[in-house]
């Protein structure tokens, strides 16, 4: 209804007041706001972005089971990398004055690159939000230490399960007893040392195994004192699976339960999961842009081949990727949801 979409909006424009205003207000960061405020008054009146993904490698030590990263089909396509620490650099220097948040993985575990604590500290220095997004099987104490002094500006658990059947089930390669230990571990370390930053947020991704835990996760987020609790729909990658593959899947994790008609973006129609929302646009194209772990710039986040490529951004500056004749031709078409991959696409919000 329109009245849910407006309290879903105020609620947005609360978030994004309470956490990148007051909160910087509280704590005495004025450069970081100052640097907000400039992006944004770029990205509304200079067609800029705000945001940047950066894929700082293209591997997992999970598999999970609607995940494209270690589909087979990825794999044929993309040789495993890291990215490495000075690429890194050279792209946070090409893009420190365009945008705001960086968010410093896109289909990796980014705990896996060594570098990682280095990379977040670099892109802190140059003013930006930045945010990763964790299974946490590898956040030892030293590691989770390492971050809460990087300047880390969010960092999200992938929790997804509440037991360990309903975990291990969707998260393969994960041991639930650690993660949770892990995660418990990092909010006390927090905590100790009276951070108010990263923000923690708790994901769950509503699948056939977790649709019961919901009241669950709602309490075990207060419990560990979670900033944010994320639900997040359940979506199949329009990239990795066929049609035969995304069948299979739909039987097996798809929710059964009628759940709030904003967590799921798919309707089931004869066994296939179709996206029940295909809005004309894609205001995305338009705010965020990813980097892919080889340097490519891509229009989305779901372009893992490069396929939509602006150009190597270790190789060349931003403005002239973003502002080429390539680049806008490329967005006006993709905002029109003209390509293939965006037909497929359910992911929209």
């Amino acid at each position: 209804s329109d009245m849910s979409k407006i309290i879903k909006k105020i609620k947005y424009f609360w978030q994004v007041f309470r956490w990148f205003v007051l909160d910087n207000l509280l704590h005495n960061e004025i450069k970081k706001m100052r640097h907000l405020f400039l992006i944004m008054l770029k990205h509304y009146f200079c067609r800029r972005p705000h945001s940047a993904i950066i894929e700082t490698g293209n591997t997992c030590n999970f598999q999970c089971a609607t995940c494209p990263t270690p589909h087979k089909l990825i794999y044929a396509r993309r040789a495993p990398m890291m990215m490495g620490l000075v690429e890194f650099k050279k792209i946070i220097d090409h893009i420190k004055n365009f945008v705001h948040i960086v968010y410093v993985y896109n289909s990796n575990e980014p705990l896996l690159n060594p570098d990682i604590v280095e990379m977040i500290k670099y892109a802190n220095q140059a003013n930006l939000h930045t945010m990763i997004s964790t299974n946490a099987s590898l956040l030892t104490q030293e590691k989770s230490r390492a971050l809460l002094s990087s300047g880390l500006g969010e960092i999200r658990f992938a929790l997804d399960g509440l037991t360990k059947q309903s975990f291990e089930a969707f998260r393969r390669g994960g041991n639930f007893e650690q993660v949770i230990g892990n995660i418990r571990r990092f909010c006390q370390i927090k905590q100790e040392l009276k951070k108010h930053r990263p923000i923690v947020t708790l994901q769950f991704i509503l699948n056939r195994y977790n649709q019961e835990q919901i009241p669950d996760i709602k309490k075990f987020a207060k419990e560990i004192k979670a900033d944010k609790l994320y639900i997040k729909p359940f979506i199949l990658s329009p990239y990795a699976y066929n049609e035969e593959e995304r069948k299979v899947l739909a039987r097996k994790f798809f929710p059964t339960k009628d759940i709030d008609d904003e967590e799921i973006v798919y309707k089931k129609e004869n066994e296939n999961l179709v996206p029940k929302r295909q809005p004309q646009r894609c205001p995305a194209v338009k705010r965020v842009f990813t980097v892919l772990a080889n340097g490519e710039m891509v229009m989305c986040c779901f372009d893992l081949f490069g396929d939509y490529s602006y150009g190597n951004l270790i190789a060349k500056d931003f403005k002239s990727l973003w502002f080429s004749d390539k680049g806008k031709k490329m967005r006006r078409l993709a905002y029109k949801r003209f390509f293939p991959l965006c037909q497929k696409c359910g992911n929209i919000e």
